[in-house]
């Protein structure tokens, strides 16, 4: 007697090729990007380019290459991921036309970051004089074009309609585009507080409460903040609006709360060593946080709060 092999539906099957294809689709577009990045950036004339471009010259001169490979890297990976991403998209039943509209944006953005972090770049000292800032520049730019990176080469900018609750292209890209907006404003949060914490001078020494952990927390709340505050504007619905700013707002009043705790530490920096100042910056946040819920007023400045990201931003 046989027995009928069970296996997957045929919708089932094609759910997880699609996905295989989509993965190995984002897998080849970060690793082609990256590839072609640093041929451009370090070896131009494999490309048929000149060896001496004056914006390489530029670049070496300033002793940015590591942020310059970045750079070049996501500016080459949205438009790759875009291209690498279209066939599966089709398979998917994806928008297409939304999709690269959106991708557009995201380079776009790519571009601006890129002019600003050539802007700033001088805050920070050279890899080889006093200070030396041993790579953080370029991890933070890295932060900042992440999140449009991955939309790009997950595909995630193609929207497939309806959604898998029944949402309607207009839905799923507000949806989208606030997740965006959350995870890229919290890192340039963190991008500009730890520039701020690095070079704070009133005192010197006191630097390390705004840096570490000073920094990451306020200026990720600040950063999430504004990024909640996009995403409640993208809303439709007038409740779901005003509990969205309602978040938006308790992160800001945090964020201050955070900062004027982290700049009150960093005065100890006029009496007592960097050591100590940065010994005292772990703690004095602790106490915050601990001493918020028990007091009514201090409680309505510093609530723990995690930001939740958008149903369905990166999915499908």
């Amino acid at each position: 007697m046989t027995t009928a092999r069970s296996g997957p539906e045929p919708a089932e099957a094609h759910v997880k090729r699609v996905k295989a294809l989509r993965i190995t689709a984002g897998t080849a577009a970060g690793v082609a990007s990256l590839a072609l990045a640093l041929a451009l950036t370090l070896t131009p004339e494999s490309l048929g380019l000149p060896s001496s471009p004056a914006l390489y010259e530029k670049v070496r001169a300033e002793d940015r290459g590591g942020e310059g490979v970045i750079v070049a890297w996501a500016l080459l990976a949205v438009p790759v991921g875009g291209l690498l991403q279209t066939p599966v998209a089709r398979l998917r039943g994806a928008r297409i036309a939304a999709g690269w509209a959106l991708l557009a944006g995201y380079w776009l953005y790519v571009l601006l970051v890129a002019v600003a972090a050539w802007q700033v770049q001088g805050l920070f000292p050279p890899p080889d004089g006093p200070g030396k800032s041993g790579g953080l520049f370029g991890a933070l730019t890295a932060l900042a074009l992440a999140t449009p990176v991955c939309a790009a080469c997950s595909g995630a900018v193609f929207r497939p309609v309806p959604g898998e609750h029944g949402d309607t292209l207009g839905g799923q890209i507000r949806g989208h585009l606030a997740t965006v907006a959350l995870l890229s404003w919290s890192f340039n949060g963190v991008f500009v507080s730890m520039l701020i914490g690095r070079n704070f001078a009133f005192p010197r020494a006191g630097s390390f409460a705004m840096f570490l952990p000073g920094g990451i927390l306020w200026g990720f709340h600040a950063g999430a903040a504004l990024g909640v505050l996009i995403g409640a504007r993208l809303q439709r619905a007038p409740e779901a609006r005003a509990a969205t700013t309602g978040v938006a707002a308790s992160l800001a009043r945090t964020a201050t709360a955070l900062l004027l705790c982290c700049l009150c530490v960093a005065q100890l920096g006029w009496i007592l060593p960097a050591w100590a100042v940065a010994s005292s910056g772990f703690p004095a946040l602790i106490a915050l946080f601990v001493l918020g819920p028990r007091s009514e007023r201090l409680g309505h400045w510093v609530e723990f709060r995690t930001p939740e990201l958008p149903k369905g931003g990166f999915d499908r």
